[in-house]
């Protein structure tokens, strides 16, 4: 089966921005850190398609994940396989109905169990990042904001280079920076950005260092942001709200604000 061109997007957007947040979990989450320290294996997911498959490989090596677009060179571990990318596409975005294949599960489970395990519970921390999904204790609300930040600067930039056409013609401008910061200016808890210039596009984490950016999202706490990021309020209620705030053109910051929560649909709307 031909998957359409939208449920191509979305599976490129989740192997190229959202598995590689996953690293920050493994980080910074003891429970999950500690399932992975002394993990080495590779991973595979599948998308089956009739023009092509999608697929994309996780190298677990203690600690570390590197995320890597294509066919792993050798046999990986575990292989988790769906008939069609929509399906794949569907188990992304939270559908408990679109299970992998379940031939490869069954394997898993008899030769990799705790592998297969581990990696569910990995894919389900990606939840966080849902706008349904409203945090209480302070390490979920942290990571929601920080893995939400870093996987939608992410897709933006990824979303550009495949061509969306929500994105394509706005990167058309000078070299600009549009920076996001939780917390104090100097000293974020969390900071990325998104680097536009003639049509190309690189997100990055950190604060950009080489110029002041042309606008800045300023979140003033993790729950001023996660207030933002749920849309519980329209973005300009969120800023009279003092939940954050456009430091630069605020129309540009405006426009930046409507293509991401576009883009955010695109992920979580089954």
């Amino acid at each position: 089966m031909k998957a359409s061109k939208q449920d191509k997007l979305v599976a490129q957007l989740f192997f190229s921005a959202a598995f590689p947040v996953m690293k920050v979990v493994i980080e910074e989450n003891p429970k999950i850190k500690k399932k992975w320290e002394n993990v080495e294996a590779v991973v595979q997911f599948r998308g089956m398609d009739d023009d092509g498959d999608l697929v994309c490989h996780l190298i677990f090596d203690k600690g570390n994940l590197t995320v890597v677009q294509g066919e792993y060179d050798q046999k990986p571990d575990l292989e988790l396989t769906f008939n069609t990318i929509a399906k794949m596409v569907r188990m992304f975005k939270g559908s408990m109905t679109s299970l992998p294949d379940m031939k490869c599960i069954f394997k898993g489970l008899f030769t990799k169990p705790a592998l297969l395990i581990n990696t569910i519970m990995l894919l389900m921390q990606l939840m966080l990042m849902m706008p349904t999904v409203e945090p209480t204790d302070d390490l979920k609300k942290y990571l929601k904001v920080k893995l939400s930040l870093y996987m939608i600067t992410t897709a933006l930039s990824v979303a550009n280079k495949l061509g969306w056409e929500g994105i394509k013609d706005w990167t058309m401008q000078p070299d600009r920076i549009y920076q996001f910061i939780v917390g104090d200016l100097k000293e974020p808890k969390i900071a990325c950005y998104l680097r536009v210039k003639g049509g190309k596009s690189k997100a990055g984490r950190g604060v950009y260092q080489r110029k002041n950016p042309f606008v800045c999202f300023h979140f003033f706490s993790i729950d001023g942001a996660i207030s933002t990021l749920l849309r519980k309020k329209e973005f300009v209620e969120s800023v009279e709200a003092g939940d954050v705030e456009i430091i630069g053109a605020p129309e540009y910051g405006a426009q930046l604000n409507d293509i991401m929560s576009i883009l955010q649909d695109l992920l979580v709307t089954l």
